[in-house]
Order: C-alpha cells, then sequence, then structure tokens
C-alpha cells in the first residue's frame, strides 16, 4: 500500500480451507496483525492499490472442484477503517484473472476463466472505476487469457502491456483504447510468468508454464 504496508486478503489455509482473513504486513516492525475480514472467502481474485491508497479486491472462487463457486462481487479495503466494503459487481464472474491501475486511476480487469480453467479462458476485459464503484465492459483482448496475475504493466507513455496469460503479449494503446498483439520471435510460457518495469522504459517477462510446455527459464524483454 502507499504507507509500505503490505495487504494480504484470502487466498488458502490448511486443509485447502478457503480463507475470508485479513492483515497487513508492516515491514517496519517485521510483523502482521490481523484487520476486518472479507465478506466472502476468496481464492484467485486480484488485488489493486487505487490512487486514493484503498485496495480493490474483485472476482476469485469460493469451494473447489465440483463445488467451486466463482465470484463477479467485489469489495475495497479502506486503511483508515482497516476493513472492507462491498463495492458494484464485475459483468462476469471471472478468477485466475489480471488488474492494473491506468494513468485515469480506473482499473483494467483482464481475462481469467470460468470452472473449466484453459477450456473456458476469456477474451473480455472490464473497467472499474472508483468514482462510481461501477464495472463496465472494456476492449476485446486479441487472445484469451488466464493466470496471468501481476503480469500486466502500465508503461511510461501510458500504455498498458498485458505481458502473460498467452503465447503473445498485447498492449491495450492509451490513445486508441485498442489492443495490439506484439509478436514475440520465441513463445511465451504464458501461464504465472513473471514481469516488471525496468528502469529504461522496456520490461522483462521471465519463466511461467504453459502452451504445452512445462516450466521454462526464458526471459523475455519488451521494447515499446
Amino acid at each position: 500500500m502507499r504507507d509500505g504496508r503490505v495487504l494480504i486478503a484470502g487466498g488458502v489455509g490448511p486443509g485447502w480451507t478457503l480463507l475470508s482473513s485479513a492483515e497487513l504486513f508492516d515491514p517496519t516492525r517485521g510483523r502482521a496483525e490481523r484487520v476486518a475480514s472479507m465478506s466472502v472467502p476468496r481464492e484467485s481474485h486480484v488485488a489493486v492499490t487505487l490512487n486514493d491508497g484503498r485496495v480493490l479486491i474483485a472476482g476469485g472462487h469460493s469451494r473447489r472442484r465440483a463445488a467451486m463457486r466463482l465470484y463477479t462481487s467485489a469489495e475495497v479495503y479502506d486503511p483508515a477503517l482497516q476493513r472492507f466494503t462491498r463495492t458494484g459487481d464485475m459483468r462476469i464472474r471471472r478468477h485466475k484473472h489480471d488488474a492494473v491501475r491506468a494513468v485515469d486511476g480506473r482499473v483494467l480487469i483482464t481475462g481469467g476463466a470460468d470452472e473449466r480453467d484453459d477450456q473456458g479462458a476469456y477474451r473480455s476485459t472490464e473497467w472499474y472505476d472508483p468514482r462510481t464503484g461501477v464495472f463496465s465492459m472494456g476492449p476485446v483482448l486479441t487472445r484469451a487469457r488466464y493466470k496471468h496475475e501481476r503480469s500486466s504493466l502500465r508503461m511510461q507513455n501510458g500504455d498498458i502491456l498485458i505481458a502473460g496469460g498467452a503465447a503473445e503479449p498485447e498492449v491495450l494503446e492509451a490513445k486508441t483504447n485498442r489492443f495490439r498483439a506484439i509478436r514475440a520471435g520465441t513463445p511465451l510460457a504464458g501461464q504465472f510468468s513473471a514481469a516488471a518495469r525496468l528502469p529504461n522504459g522496456r520490461a522483462l517477462i521471465t519463466g511461467g508454464y504453459g502452451n504445452g510446455e512445462g516450466p521454462r527459464a526464458l526471459a523475455w524483454e519488451y521494447v515499446p
């Protein structure tokens, strides 16, 4: 978060128990403390810090296998109150998606999947407007993507790089509000790769698995 603390919300506990609990880790003290819980247990959700310091939590699922329940619901954590409040619902229930904050403060939700995972991966996106608490449909991705959390980056020119979830990255151009595919010389692994902006304005994409292959040691550099 903006003050350097880290919000940990939901996930999986002992015995595959899905959690609604949350805590704050303070790196200056080296300890975590409990805060109020989310409204529901969540796994495979996304969290994005908003411009005002609050944190948006969106989507994910509860339960497992045949009993799995995907969410459209979202909630916002307020660090001043140390509690979560429900906000508007996403238009599509999704898990294993990604989210990134745009220059104007809105949050872009991308891809994800339904209960079928790779057979139900999405090309759809949504915008969340923190001023209204409402989700609206966004532009369509060039490729279906899932399992790409934390691999989407806002670049220096305002474009948004979607670096994971498929064999090719793509960019949402700020000027046109459309996605443009980027042809990679060597296909990306796709699922669970890591991505980070570099000081020179480029981006580094590393590792992951997918596209018919196991874990990979390759790295890619994106040049805007």
